[in-house]
């Protein structure tokens, strides 16, 4: 553990408290001897000559205000010896009749204080102003070692303090026991016997007394400043907060109790596991209860001494630093860190950040623990996967990470029933109990998508019902959450500014609709900055008004319902009813004016220039109008009329500040799924726009398959155009040859992913010809040509060439290998890249026929990835090895070993499955299903019948409807298993249900 280089006085005076309440006087016969301290709550320590010649019957200590009898267990030495102080060390181990079981026991230091450490000494003496033994403290300074002692001064000992502790003020814990004074009439101090002496008293009562002090006990948090470190790194909980006034907070801050689930259980053990489990993502639609269930874990972890929260958004460089800087210097003393960052996707960076800085910075032993909410896992593993390979600490940070989809209702719970208990709770704490529930209430809340919506379905109905209005069952809750919030922003609107203002009557409740939108949109502003935003907005929405409400008033009105950190307003959660705002506004001209210029004032896009906070906080509103948009993976708005309006009002704001909003709108696009309505947004732009711009983009755009493949090919192809520079002589130079190189691959992949095949293997051509001739002319960059050669080989298989693929890879992996062999520092890397491109050549040569050749470079490939270091990539590299490998084997002949392979390949694809579902979990039947198949060949049918049913149940779970390829596998596994069964007669009563399965699956295939 690091103690803070200085102990606040905040902590001085809990340590003095913490102290005093070990500190207990001893007595024999009713007659005061000494001091001593309890370290286990048992166990009390004192000098040998505070006890020695007492009669033992009549000891007793004195804890906190209570007399406890005592027994000697032990004194070093036992008797005093001839001369007149007792001999060394003078300790004796004294246990209580009772344990003091609210006393953990003083914190015992590893070693003796420092010289001039200053040590204060906590006892009992008749030395006080008051009559009598009372709790007395010195203050003394360490002269130095004085024989096996240790000599203390500047203070004056008085009888009473033999026994007592000595705590170090600067390490905070107890450095030794008090023996005697010097003087005691002079400040001439005293000695003290230091700590390892103890060991000679009671072996073993060092460690057993450093076992008990760990993050969660007084002493350990005392010392450390745990509280301080939360409140530095997290200060207050957003989950943990108590249930707000407006419906949407009630919603969205835990007016309900935490409803107990399975997940949390998990979550909890994963955060206990080997620290190698650095990252975990929890993924649902909006509404399913991540944000809530973060925050309890949060809560109970922080029971156990852990520092956690959910992480803030950084306003500037300076706080990033310092918050990461208390991140580490939190770990260095001891204390496991959880840091949860919500909607994932838009804090890429800080995750990676943080990770880097660890991976930096990582005290030894430390624990953290980082949990990312999104809605999705993709495309948030692709780009943490860019970037943390940006950084060159991909495998490290994702070598155990795992993904989890949050399930959107509660285990052992139904909707219909939680929704009554729901009811009820919101009745209560509204104070209408006298409403009752609704009939159809449980039968819309079984209609809902997440949690969410049961828990609006039950709010709604209550609010409706308190008012007297007939509740309607088949509406959507949330929009009726929205609406519901939307009146009680009327109703404070015209309390406090009347109802004759410009924001009363109908005209006037709309156009605040589109106040109260800002702030979500807007986020995180003070009050001067938010209050001049809603100024512009509205007089650019509404330029021909002839009332203007005063924005100070609004703002104040909009504090008043959503306070947040200084004179901020807080966003409208959940997410989903922003949304819904979002999109109700946009609709309604007299909510939003022109919607262009409302959302152009909004961006700011009427304002020219571009800097880097301006640009942040343009991403932060186009976060909230793309999941309005439809960008999103689970609970999406498809189609909506304001669809429309909003791509109209984002294409005009494009056109107006391109420079401001394409990279904004690409940085977007690359975070949310389903991003192909804001690539179409920027595509005309991209079209015509400068080089400059051109570069801008590209530094943004994704490297994976998404809603951004085809911009992405269209920048890439715009800047190929571009003449490369040329030197003084007329040529390029190898840096803007090897940037070229890397953008014909790029451009290569991403039209391959648009279906534009024909194309990307004329791009992918011209890649391999341009590598080539970078390594004839630098001698150099050949892992690049090696890539270029394997892209290639792949694109020509699939267009049916395979001769031609088959040598193109032949001469990648020869690449490959002797770069393995000859580069030490990219060697791990190299070895998997060795070992893919391996894979893909026996894949090649089985096309071809070749399969002995086929069997020994897969071989190969095995062999090389187990000797790169473990990490993600690693597994999933070594997955495709094993699978080619069994296949290979089994195509030679060599069924055992095949069998054995692939029981290997299925087992790592198992454990894949459990942590990255999203990424795996499809894949798994497949693999069993080829299991199951080789088995039959080798003659184990039981076998292959247990592996075969899992292949079954597990793609059962998959969208077979709208796979005609997952169908005819499943298809053929059933017909597999109804022959076992035939064969097979301890099976034979499964028969008809898969039978069932078989005609179910015709009524799908039909």
């Amino acid at each position: 553990m690091t103690v803070p280089e200085r102990l606040s006085d905040e902590t001085r005076e809990r340590l003095r408290v913490l102290t005093e309440r070990h500190t207990v006087g001893i007595t024999a016969g009713g007659a005061f001897c000494g001091s001593g301290f309890v370290v286990t709550p048992d166990t009390v320590i004192t000098c040998a000559h505070v006890v020695a010649g007492r009669d033992p019957a009549g000891l007793v200590a004195l804890v906190e205000g209570r007399s406890v009898a005592v027994d000697v267990v032990r004194m070093v030495p036992e008797s005093r010896g001839e001369g007149s102080i007792y001999g060394f060390p003078d300790l004796a181990e004294l246990r209580l009749a009772e344990s003091a079981h609210d006393l953990g026991g003083v914190w015992l230091d590893d070693s003796e204080p420092l010289q001039s450490a200053s040590v204060s000494v906590h006892g009992f003496s008749g030395h006080t102003l008051e009559q009598g033994v009372q709790p007395d403290t010195l203050r003394l300074q360490v002269a130095g070692r004085s024989g096996q002692y240790v000599r203390l001064q500047w203070d004056q000992v008085v009888q009473g303090f033999s026994g007592g502790p000595v705590l170090d003020t600067g390490t905070g814990r107890v450095c030794g026991v008090l023996k005697a004074s010097r003087h005691e009439k002079g400040m001439s101090g005293g000695w003290l016997i230091p700590i390892d002496a103890l060991e000679q008293c009671s072996p073993g009562l060092l460690e057993r007394n450093r076992l008990s002090h760990r993050p969660g006990t007084p002493w350990f948090d005392t010392v450390g400043e745990r509280l301080r470190r939360q409140r530095e790194l997290f200060g207050p909980d957003p989950g943990s907060e108590g249930g707000g006034t407006t419906p949407a907070q009630m919603l969205s801050r835990g007016a309900m109790p935490f409803v107990e689930r399975p997940e949390l259980g998990e979550l909890v053990s994963w955060c206990h596991e080997s620290p190698d489990h650095l990252l975990r993502v929890l993924y649902a639609p909006g509404g399913s209860g991540k944000t809530r269930l973060s925050a309890q874990l949060c809560g109970l972890l922080r029971e156990e001494g852990w520092v956690a929260g959910f992480a803030e958004v950084f306003t500037n460089p300076l706080a990033q630093e310092r918050w990461l800087e208390n991140m580490t210097s939190a770990l260095a003393a001891g204390f496991p860190a959880l840091v949860v960052f919500d909607y994932a996707q838009a804090r890429v960076s800080d995750v990676c950040e943080l990770l880097a800085h660890i991976h930096r910075h990582r005290p030894q032993d430390a624990t953290l623990r980082v949990l990312l909410l999104a809605r999705s896992e993709t495309p948030l593993r692709q780009l943490l996967q860019e970037e943390l390979a940006a950084r060159h600490i991909e495998e490290w940070a994702l070598r155990e990470a795992s993904a989890h989809r949050l399930p959107n209702s509660i285990e052992g719970r139904e909707p219909e029933s939680l929704a009554v208990e729901a009811f009820g709770e919101f009745a209560r704490q509204l104070d209408c109990a006298w409403v009752a529930a609704p009939d159809g209430l449980g039968r819309t809340a079984g209609r809902q998508d997440s949690l969410l919506g049961v828990l609006a379905t039950a709010l709604d109905a209550v609010l409706t019902l308190r008012q007297g209005e007939a509740w309607a069952e088949n509406e959507d809750p949330l929009a009726r959450i929205c609406w519901h919030e939307i009146k009680g922003w009327h109703a404070l609107l015209e309390d406090r500014l009347g109802t004759d203002g410009p924001l009363a009557g109908r005209t006037g409740r709309l156009m605040a609709e589109g106040l109260l939108l800002v702030p979500t949109l807007a986020r995180r502003r003070e009050r001067r900055e938010l209050t001049a935003l809603l100024r512009r907005v509205h007089e650019a929405a509404f330029p021909d008004a002839d009332r203007r409400p005063s924005m100070a008033a609004v703002h104040g009105c909009l504090r008043a319902l959503y306070p947040a950190q200084g004179s901020q307003v807080a966003v409208l959660e959940p997410d989903r009813v922003g949304e819904i705002l979002a999109r109700r506004v946009l609709l309604e001209p007299e909510s939003c004016g022109e919607a262009t210029d409302y959302l152009a004032a909004v961006l700011g896009a009427d304002v020219p220039g571009v800097d880097d906070a301006r640009a942040e906080t343009v991403l932060e509103t186009l976060d909230v109008l793309a999941r309005a948009r439809g960008c999103t993976a689970v609970g999406r708005v498809m189609d909506h009329p304001a669809h429309a309006i909003l791509d109209e009002a984002l294409s005009e704001a494009v056109g107006n500040n391109p420079r401001l909003l394409v990279p904004a709108l690409t940085v977007t696009g690359a975070r949310v799924p389903h991003a192909e309505p804001l690539a179409e947004l920027i595509r005309p732009a991209l079209e015509q726009c400068d080089t400059a711009l051109l570069l801008q983009v590209e530094t943004r755009l994704p490297g994976y398959a998404g809603g951004l493949s085809g911009v992405s090919a269209l920048v890439l192809e715009r800047l190929l155009a571009v003449p490369d520079r040329t030197t003084p002589d007329g040529t390029t130079t190898d840096e803007d040859r090897l940037v070229r190189l890397r953008r014909l691959m790029s451009r290569s992949l991403r039209l391959q992913e648009t279906a534009r095949g024909s194309e990307a293997l004329r791009v992918a051509d011209e890649a391999v010809v341009l590598a080539r001739d970078l390594v004839r002319r630098s001698g150099r960059h050949q892992r690049p040509h090696a890539a270029a050669l394997h892209n290639l080989s792949l694109l020509r298989h699939r267009a049916g060439d395979t001769a031609s693929a088959l040598e193109l890879n032949v001469e990648a992996v020869s690449i490959y290998r002797n770069l393995a062999d000859e580069e030490a520092p990219q060697r791990p890397h190299l070895l998997l890249d060795t070992a893919w491109a391996l894979s893909t050549l026996a894949l090649l040569r089985l096309a071809d026929g070749q399969v002995n050749g086929a069997a020994e470079d897969a071989a190969e490939g095995v062999l090389r990835c187990e000797s790169a270091a473990d990490g993600a990539r690693r597994q999933d590299v070594l997955l495709q090895c094993l699978e080619t490998l069994a296949e290979c084997r089994m195509k030679t002949g060599l069924t055992d070993e095949a069998l054995v392979t692939a029981a290997e390949a299925v087992a790592l694809l198992r454990e894949l499955a459990r942590r990255r579902p999203a990424q795996y979990v499809a894949r798994l039947p497949h693999t069993l299903q080829l299991h199951g198949l080789w088995l039959i060949r080798a003659g184990r049918f039981h076998e292959a019948h247990d592996v075969l049913q899992e292949a079954v149940r597990r793609r059962a779970v998959l969208p077979l409807q709208a796979s005609p390829h997952l169908r005819k596998q499943q298809r053929t596994a059933l017909s597999v298993l109804v022959q076992l069964t035939a064969e097979l007669d301890e099976f034979a009563d499964e028969r008809t249900s898969w039978r069932e399965m078989e005609a179910v699956l015709d009524g799908l295939t039909d």
